[in-house]
């Protein structure tokens, strides 16, 4: 189990629907969401830095909660622009812009089911946390795929890709249970944003390229600052 690559702070800086949030234009490829049995819809995929630059174009302001009063710039602090990689996950954005983002196209940054933030010792309860529901169908699978870890099923240490893939491009990393199929890389590729708050810190899901085992449970996460960015770190938006 590795550390997150590239630490940085940003002080200053189930049934499948379309969605056109966060595509402003051009070849991007329009966010696909995932309707689960709870209710809520979820990211097929994590962000992709595509996505991210669309909206990025549209000169957000705003968006944010008084706690990120500070955060003046939503541009990346690593890997940007986005190049070839236009299809990977975004990184290096800090929880402000994560929030900023989702707000932004119509969503939000999966927290509480049914809409909030969660307290930080309520994202590993399958009943309130959007984001764990989805990884542990509904509370019944220690990863996503189920409850023996496979090495080769994400993107994790163990498959020897040591970068960030495509959304999706692991099929094996998703559920096999009835209405949770269809969402992508909730164990693997990048570690992600949720609103999951207390004061300063808020939760980012474990399970990045560098991870393996254990690290990557659905369960395995840690509070890190709001102002926080990390080349191994992303998010993914829910909506009701």
């Amino acid at each position: 189990m590795l550390a997150l690559p590239l630490v940085l702070s940003s002080a200053c800086g189930g049934e499948e629907d379309g969605d056109n949030g966060g595509t402003g234009g051009g070849d991007v490829q329009p966010a696909k969401m995932v309707q689960l049995p709870a209710g809520f819809s979820i990211d097929s995929t994590e962000v992709t830095r595509a996505q991210y630059a669309a909206w990025l174009a549209t000169k957000p302001g705003g968006g944010q909660p008084a706690e990120c009063s500070w955060n003046t710039s939503f541009t990346p602090g690593c890997d940007w622009p986005p190049g070839e990689k236009g299809d990977h996950p975004v990184v290096c954005v800090d929880w402000c812009d994560a929030y900023a983002y989702c707000q932004g196209v119509g969503k939000r940054l999966c927290g509480k089911i049914g809409g909030g933030t969660l307290a930080i010792d309520e994202r590993a309860d399958a009943t309130k946390s959007e984001w764990y529901y989805a990884c542990s169908s509904g509370g019944n699978f220690d990863y996503p795929y189920g409850d023996n870890y496979d090495p080769t099923a994400c993107n994790l240490e163990d498959a020897k890709v040591d970068d960030t893939s495509p959304g999706g491009s692991f099929p094996k990393c998703q559920s096999s249970a009835t209405g949770f199929e269809g969402v992508y890389d909730l164990c693997g590729n990048v570690n992600e944003w949720a609103d999951a708050c207390d004061e300063s810190v808020c939760v980012q899901h474990d399970g990045s390229y560098g991870w393996t085992g254990s690290g990557s449970l659905c369960r395995m996460s840690a509070p890190w600052g709001r102002d926080k960015q990390a080349g191994g770190l992303g998010f993914r938006c829910c909506r009701d």
